[in-house]
Formats: structure tokens, C-alpha cells, sequence
């Protein structure tokens, strides 16, 4: 008897120091701010993948980690903009020069990361740099791009097994959900784009002390485009004619800044675009709106934003004519559901982020 009570204690003893030293463990992960590395598209893109890093940055930060925002041959698009609000990195040549040890988790940032703009996707938009690295890995608000899938049997193989390293894997638009399932037999949990998940008043702040060499008052329709179209055209001098509005044209190009878009989109008072996140800060900012699909046929995004937020009848494909009366008709934003889908997509980050 006296031997089963040594032997209990004993192991009592020892039980409550591995505990002590897991709960000792998880206080130092705590304590210690890991460090995140953002990857996205290989190249720095426009204004809207900017501000899409700048907003998944400010959020890892609300939650306390250490951001770092991952890209390479970085053009002039408002690189000192991600330098000045978030920790950037950029790789010269290719995603081998990321180290094993750079970094405590690496996430797949939302955007176009599953659409093969050039040989590379594999490591920008599943990591196939860090394939045999034990790293917890795992993918935000990935998108497709099409309404179609587009990936080969052989690339579909390298894909699947790829995903079998991932904590969780998540998507921005709800169309792609059927393709994913059908040929990756996945299902991924479904978020928003990473402009929604933080306050509008990190956008305000951007251009609170900013002065704007865009002078024009605040009656006037803002045409934010990405590429030609026509239909854009007509729609603004209709526009101009039939609802008194002056036109401002932005059209997207290398001298574009983060801080004159927000600008514009703040004081306008309509907006007419064919660009995604034109269209999302129109929400953000609760201004009336008419979208165009580009002819290129990437017109998912905005389907499924449309029929997300219960907007399909500002969405019109390229060749339309939209009634010119939506752009003085209020939007209708359930905010119910947004902070429903806010709130969602947070916790899908949080559990991914804790070990």
C-alpha cells in the first residue's frame, strides 16, 4: 500500500509539472509577438491589392502579431504607402530566398492568389516554396478570378497535395465554392476580402492630414477605371446631362496613389467603376454605385460581391446600359449580415493564427 501511494504521488507530482510547463509554454506564445509572412501576387499591383495588404496588416496587428507583407519586382504602385504602414519585404529574385526560419506562420493573403498570372502561382498562391517546411501555413480570401476552372489534371495533383499542409483554407467569392469542391474536393470556408475586416476610420486616417492636389467640389461622380470601355463613356455624359453632376474621371495609372482614392471615393457623390475594390469602398463609404464587368472575363468577384451584399442590380456585364437613376438611389447595406460575415471571417483568422 505504501509503495502505491510513492508510486501515486510520484506520478502526481509529474503530471502537475507537465502542466505547469505547458501552461508555462503557452504564456510565452503568448508573450512572444509571432511573426506573420503576408505572401500575395508576386508583383505589386494597383491600388486596391495595396490597400488589401494594408488592411490584413492592420488586423494582424489588432490581434497582436507582427506582420510582414512578402513581394517581389515591385513596380512604383504607392510602394512608399505599404513601406510607411506596414512591415515590408522584398524579395529580388523568387520565393527561395525566404528562409524556413523568417517567419512563424505564413498566410496566403486574399486577391487573385489562385489565378495563374504567371509560372509562379504555385509558391504565391500555395507555397510550394515552403512545401517540406514544418510552419503552420494557411490561406485567406483566396480567389479564382473566373467562374471557370483553370488549372490542368497534372497542376490539380501538385495542388492537392500542397493543401494537405494547410491549417485552413478559405475563399472570397462564394462561386468558386462549387469548383473548389468538385475538382479539390474541398470545402472551404467562405470570408471576406480583408478591406472589409477593419474599421473605416484606418481609411479616414489615411488622407486626414493629406492634402489633395485634386481640386474639385463635392458635387460630382467619381469614374474609377481600370482599362477602356465604352459603356463607361456613355454612362458619364448621361451622367453629366440628365443629373446635373460634374465628372471626375480616375483612370488607374502608375502616378495613382492610395491617398487620392480614398479621397475622391470619401467626397464623391456616386460612383461608376469596373474595378472590384471600386466597388467595395463604395460600400465601405455607403456611396451609390454602378459597376461594369471587364470584358477580360474575371467577373466572378463581382458576381459574388453583388450577391453577397445584395447588390446584383449594380452589377451589369461590360456591353450594358444601367438605368442612370442608381447612381442618386441610396444603398441599402444590411449591416446585420456584414458584421455577421466580419465577425466570421476574424474568428477564421484567430483560430488559425493560435497553435
Amino acid at each position: 500500500m505504501k509503495n502505491f501511494i510513492k508510486i501515486y504521488l510520484i506520478v502526481f507530482f509529474k503530471i502537475n509539472c507537465l502542466i505547469i510547463l505547458f501552461l508555462y509554454y503557452l504564456n510565452f506564445l503568448k508573450a512572444k509577438k509571432l511573426k506573420i509572412g503576408v505572401v500575395g501576387l508576386r508583383h505589386e499591383v494597383n491600388i486596391g491589392n495595396n490597400l488589401l495588404k494594408y488592411a490584413i496588416s492592420i488586423k494582424l496587428a489588432e490581434l497582436g502579431y507582427i506582420p510582414y507583407i512578402i513581394g517581389t519586382h515591385w513596380n512604383n504602385y504607392n510602394i512608399s504607402f505599404i513601406n510607411k504602414t506596414t512591415n515590408l519585404v522584398i524579395i529580388k529574385k523568387n520565393f527561395s530566398e525566404i528562409k524556413e526560419n523568417d517567419y512563424d506562420i505564413l498566410l496566403v493573403n486574399s486577391d487573385q492568389t489562385w489565378r495563374k498570372f504567371d509560372k509562379h502561382f504555385f509558391d504565391y498562391g500555395f507555397l510550394k516554396f515552403a512545401e517540406k517546411w514544418n510552419k503552420k501555413k494557411f490561406i485567406y480570401g483566396a480567389s479564382l478570378g473566373f467562374n471557370y476552372w483553370n488549372f490542368t489534371s497534372q497542376e490539380v495533383k501538385i495542388i492537392k497535395k500542397l493543401l494537405k499542409n494547410f491549417s485552413g483554407i478559405s475563399v472570397r467569392e462564394k462561386g468558386s465554392v462549387k469548383l473548389i469542391k468538385k475538382y479539390l474536393g474541398i470545402n472551404p470556408t467562405i470570408v471576406l476580402d480583408p478591406t472589409l475586416l477593419i474599421n473605416k476610420k484606418y481609411y479616414l486616417n489615411i488622407i486626414k492630414n493629406y492634402k489633395c492636389n485634386i481640386h474639385i467640389n463635392n458635387n460630382y461622380i467619381l469614374i474609377y477605371r481600370i482599362g477602356s470601355n465604352k459603356n463607361i463613356n456613355n454612362l458619364a455624359i448621361k451622367a453629366k446631362q440628365q443629373l446635373n453632376y460634374k465628372i471626375y474621371d480616375y483612370y488607374l495609372n502608375k502616378n495613382s496613389t492610395i491617398e487620392d482614392f480614398i479621397y475622391l471615393i470619401v467626397n464623391c457623390k456616386a460612383v461608376i467603376t469596373n474595378s472590384y475594390h471600386g466597388t467595395l469602398f463604395s460600400i465601405i463609404f455607403n456611396k451609390p454605385f454602378i459597376s461594369f464587368n471587364k470584358k477580360s472575363g474575371a467577373k466572378e468577384r463581382l458576381i459574388s460581391l453583388g450577391n453577397l451584399f445584395g447588390f446584383s442590380n449594380r452589377i451589369f456585364d461590360f456591353n450594358q446600359n444601367p438605368n442612370i437613376r442608381l447612381l442618386i438611389t441610396p444603398l441599402k447595406i444590411n449591416y446585420f449580415v456584414f458584421h455577421n460575415l466580419r465577425k466570421k471571417s476574424i474568428n477564421y483568422i484567430k483560430k488559425n493564427l493560435n497553435f
